[in-house]
């Protein structure tokens, strides 16, 4: 079978083997392969691509026009990410990524077997009442201080302005004023240049801090049921995606779905719920996220968990 110019196995077409050369034996393959549910999707026979950014534990691709995150077990469960034991040589952005007969090959290398894969999807967002969403978040403000929320925008999902606000969360203000404005149901009033866009590209890291926070934000809303004021929010953000970085912005269409790190749901959930025990588990896992990435994303959640407690 021809597959990118390559036969199944990875020879070049027409060539015939060295000696000793032989087909991949499918036992030195990862088989213990977990998926994202929209990187399932890039996941078909005869799918083919390319690497587009290489990083210490994970690299990014496109096949068929979708993206996908391939890391090693420690990056966690997410929409967009496969997730195995892997051991993948030296790669370099354009190598080749293709599926043949169930196995994701990265140039020559057979990296995965998917014939057995299983599908990350987030649970179902919890039954929760106000009394649990307070306990939720007086769970949270025990934690939510200090060194925990000292870098990125972490303190803004405080519930309250920091009386020493660094300069990054300084810039934000005129985005979170917005993103208020757009919970509230003002959205009309909010300017989408001087206003939300200033979140949109804002900080450091592969995925800024801004835009974490609106991730966070667009996650919260769906747990909570908000569809309408989601797509509220998603449409201000899409005229504005320009202003950041392609792995940023697919990360932030997957946040419009519905769907980010498993961290992140489970701790919006544990908040929601009232389990404090669940939530110091997520804040755990939310801290290994990027440098400040899991707690900015929860950030953006607690503005929107906090601003629905103050409607009840």
């Amino acid at each position: 079978m021809l597959v990118g110019g390559r036969e199944a196995d990875g020879r070049q077409p027409g060539r015939t083997s060295a000696p000793g050369e032989r087909r991949p034996e499918l036992t030195a393959i990862c088989a213990d392969v977990e998926v994202g549910l929209l990187a399932d999707k890039a996941l078909r026979d005869r799918a083919a691509g390319q690497v587009v950014a290489v990083f210490e534990r994970s690299f990014y691709a496109v096949i068929d026009g979708i993206w996908i995150c391939v890391g090693r077990i420690g990056i966690g469960s997410g929409p967009l990410h496969v997730v195995g034991d892997f051991r993948w040589p030296r790669l370099a952005v354009g190598d080749p990524v293709r599926v043949v007969d169930s196995i994701l090959w990265i140039g020559a290398t057979p990296l995965a077997n998917l014939a057995t894969r299983s599908v990350w999807a987030p649970p179902a967002a919890p039954h929760w009442s106000t009394g649990s969403l307070r306990r939720g978040l007086e769970a949270v403000d025990a934690v939510w201080t200090g060194d925990l929320i000292a870098e990125g925008l972490a303190a803004v999902g405080a519930g309250h302005a920091p009386g020493d606000a660094s300069p990054l969360v300084r810039a934000a203000m005129p985005g979170l004023a917005a993103l208020e404005l757009i919970l509230a149901g003002s959205d009309e009033n909010a300017d989408r240049g001087s206003g939300l866009g200033s979140l949109i590209g804002l900080g450091p890291g592969l995925t800024p801090s801004g835009d974490d926070l609106i991730g966070g934000a667009l996650i919260a809303l769906a747990a909570l049921g908000r569809i309408e004021s989601r797509d509220a929010l998603w449409e201000h953000c899409r005229a504005l995606l320009d202003g950041t970085n392609d792995i940023s912005r697919i990360h932030l269409r997957a946040a419009a779905l519905g769907y980010g790190a498993a961290a992140l749901h489970a701790a919006v959930h544990a908040t929601m719920s009232g389990e404090a025990a669940g939530f110091r588990r997520a804040l755990t896992a939310l801290t290994a996220i990027g440098h400040t990435s899991g707690l900015d994303a929860f950030a953006g959640g607690l503005i929107v968990l906090r601003h629905a407690l103050r409607e009840r």
